[in-house]
């Protein structure tokens, strides 16, 4: 008898996913959502899940309906319904942020444990999973309360990024550590704290990842770096070799009322994460400063605007300074 060969490490992602982050246990009723490129994915996360002792049921979302899917299918509503966990595992599809909207008002509603996982590959899931939550945590933690309400932060990078952010007290820092509970969504991979800066100004060079369909289709962007130059928290020009690219990126953020303002600042806690992936999902939590520029995520971060739309922007190798004592230095942690 011959046995098939075991991937460990993917095994040891699903794990962190299944038993760690959405706490799946003995009895409860999961249901997983991929799509036709993830069905390797799922299924080690099914037979994970499985192997707990939940009655997981897979779907794939090609089988429920043509893509793009505008609305969540009817079977999938009905199976979250009669669910207490649950898993989206897809890439960006342009046309598919109504149906996405839609799960995740369910979630509230239906009192779900939710992980929304849009644009992961298996190289940003192993990246992203790689140390425990409790190491996420700790490191989240020690940077957490090192802030003040009116701290400055100060990015460098070797890509030319050199951004200035200054924190104000009515900014709220919202942590995401991947510990979900009923009725909460959370992206995964996480490992961040994000908030709405006060001011921010300077040049962001983003050479790891952009998110949106366009920047799934770019990928890693360490030899087209997209660099934007940032006055008063608004974005006022952006530039990249690749003019395709550019011209995306222009075009989305300037589709919403707001889409071109800062919403967010964010400091990557993840310490599992070496080096971007080109994944935007695994990137952001990367450890460095990236930006997300729209939706300010008021009930979390207490900024008194919002945007429809969001795009986050990432980078690689950062040297940041807090109230001017290095925080980072080539992407990694100097506090214990």
């Amino acid at each position: 008898m011959r046995i098939g060969p075991i991937d460990f490490d993917l095994a040891n992602a699903a794990r962190r996913i299944i038993e760690g982050a959405l706490g799946i246990v003995t009895g409860e009723r999961v249901v997983l959502i991929v799509d036709a490129e993830r069905r390797d994915l799922g299924a080690t996360l099914l037979e994970v899940s499985r192997a707990v002792g939940a009655d997981t049921e897979l779907f794939e979302l090609e089988i429920c309906g043509p893509r793009p899917a505008r609305r969540l299918p009817d079977v999938l509503h009905a199976a979250l319904s009669r669910a207490q966990a649950s898993l989206l595992l897809v890439g960006f599809e342009e046309g598919e942020i109504p149906m996405r909207i839609e799960l995740t008002s369910l979630v509230k509603t239906l009192g779900l444990r939710h992980a929304h996982m849009v644009g992961v590959t298996r190289r940003s899931m192993l990246a992203g999973f790689s140390v425990d939550t409790s190491r996420i945590l700790d490191a989240t933690r020690a940077v957490r309360t090192r802030m003040r309400p009116d701290s400055v932060l100060r990015l460098r990078t070797p890509a030319g990024s050199d951004l200035e952010v200054k924190l104000g007290p009515a900014g709220r820092w919202a942590e995401h550590v991947g510990v979900i509970r009923p009725g909460r969504w959370e992206n995964l991979p996480t490992g961040e704290i994000v908030t709405t800066p006060l001011g921010i100004d300077g040049v962001f060079v983003a050479d790891a990842s952009v998110g949106a369909h366009f920047g799934q289709a770019a990928g890693l962007l360490t030899d087209r770096p997209l660099r934007f130059e940032v006055e008063g928290g608004w974005m006022k020009a952006v530039r990249c070799v690749d003019l395709s690219l550019q011209r995306n990126v222009e075009s989305f953020l300037r589709s919403e009322h707001n889409g071109a303002r800062v919403g967010v600042v964010s400091l990557g806690t993840n310490v599992g994460i070496y080096a971007p992936s080109g994944d935007i999902m695994c990137d952001q939590n990367l450890p460095g400063l990236h930006l997300g520029f729209g939706s300010s995520f008021p009930d979390q971060t207490g900024a008194s605007w919002n945007a429809r739309s969001q795009l986050t922007v990432t980078c690689a190798n950062a040297d940041v300074d807090l109230d001017g004592v290095p925080l980072l230095r080539h992407g990694r942690y100097m506090i214990t």
